[in-house]
């Protein structure tokens, strides 16, 4: 029998994913700086930087782009003065901060995947023998951001597939590359899974999946944009309907595929 998927919401579009032993953080460390969505309590951060509890010997930190509410540089500097992981897949291009990064993963000689358009539509990386991860560079929602280099993560545990498209600009993305792809859940923000468009992909298009994930929603007492309140409703409608989607509303949440 194959072994279960496990994945544990932390904050924004911060997961954690556990695999036969292995460990994936995702967005998972940043700061509060630039954005008004939720954050790692203080508490956290320090357990996740002396690799406490559930942030024990996490093998690949992986970011989906250089923006302040999912991938702070000058944390994750911060973050190897105490932790090596087995590699970092990131953003090639960037900040002053993001190449200062590079360089502190270059002197500690830790493998790190640079991720840049070219090298992604040919490289699917095998980081261990039943792992397999798929970046693909998209526009960021919004186009006042789409000199943002930013990166979807399409990846395969054992027979399972998980796409997590962080703030993927879905009005103009084909998603190609999953394509024939057989997706066992599918993480969204929840612009993107109220949107005429979003739903489109969700529910006739490539993006069908057997659970719908929605992540990237502040917690309560950070919700200045009605973000959460709009998810809320929405997900009272999805439990009325009996739709197989799940909402990831409060730090620790888990969910198996």
């Amino acid at each position: 029998m194959e072994e279960k998927m496990k994945v544990t919401f932390l904050v924004n579009t911060a997961v954690l994913l556990e695999y036969q032993g292995t460990k994936l953080l995702i967005d998972g460390i940043y700061d509060q700086n630039g954005h008004c969505f939720s954050n790692l309590s203080p508490a956290q951060w320090e357990k996740l930087k002396h690799g406490e509890g559930e942030f024990s010997c996490i093998d690949y930190l992986l970011f989906t782009h250089e923006h302040g509410d999912h991938f702070s540089p000058q944390r994750v500097i911060e973050y190897l003065t105490f932790q090596t992981p087995k590699a970092i897949f990131m953003p090639m291009y960037g900040s002053k901060s993001l190449q200062q990064l590079s360089r502190s993963i270059a002197e500690k000689k830790i493998p790190c995947a640079l991720l840049q358009e070219s090298i992604c539509r040919k490289t699917i990386f095998k980081p261990e023998k039943d792992i397999c991860i798929q970046a693909f560079q998209t526009r960021h929602l919004d186009k006042k951001y789409w000199n943002v280099p930013h990166f979807c993560y399409l990846m395969g545990f054992g027979k399972k597939n998980l796409l997590f498209t962080s703030d993927v600009d879905f009005s103009y993305e084909s998603f190609s590359q999953c394509e024939g792809v057989s997706i066992d859940a599918v993480f969204v923000n929840p612009l993107m899974s109220c949107s005429k468009e979003g739903r489109k992909l969700l529910d006739h298009g490539v993006l069908q999946a057997k659970k719908e994930v929605v992540y990237h929603i502040p917690f309560a007492q950070d919700d200045s944009m009605q973000i959460r309140k709009m998810a809320e409703q929405k997900w009272r409608t999805e439990k009325e309907k009996k739709r197989n989607v799940i909402y990831f509303l409060e730090e620790g949440q888990t969910c198996f595929f």
